[in-house]
């Protein structure tokens, strides 16, 4: 026989709080991403606007390590994280350098290469424009 008791959690789940910064980030993010794409520095440095002072923006690293993530704002002296890294953080995700010009772009954006390309190695992606030039669209 099959003991069919409820599987329900011995506590009840509480909704986790999404902390300020993050939401500010993704604000950041939502209103200036391709701002934030077009500033890649190269090395993982983007420059992010400011959240609150018009004209000021703020460089920052991002990379697959968190630990190494930083930010030139005051927030992140102060807390070790900032809503200027979230922001750099998606776009960072959702990005990725071509593999023909060199250049940052969205990913939606990319082609990937497949086995018959005589100029390319399968995987590599490239911009539309690129791949245009290169027959590989």
């Amino acid at each position: 026989m099959i003991d069919q008791k409820s599987s329900a959690p011995a506590h009840p789940s509480t909704p986790e709080t999404v902390p300020g910064y993050v939401l500010r980030g993704l604000g950041l993010y939502e209103l200036h991403a391709d701002e934030i794409l077009d500033s890649y520095q190269g090395g993982g440095r983007w420059l992010v606007p400011s959240g609150t002072d018009a004209g000021n923006v703020y460089e920052v690293r991002t990379g697959t390590r968190p630990e190494r993530n930083r930010c030139e704002c005051r927030g992140f002296a102060s807390h070790g994280h900032c809503s200027h890294v979230v922001a750099a953080g998606r776009v960072a995700k959702k990005s990725a350098v071509c593999d023909g010009c060199g250049e940052r772009v969205w990913s939606r954006e990319l082609v990937e290469v497949g086995a018959d390309s005589l100029s390319f190695f399968e995987g590599d992606v490239l911009c539309r424009r690129c791949a245009r030039e290169h027959g590989e669209a």
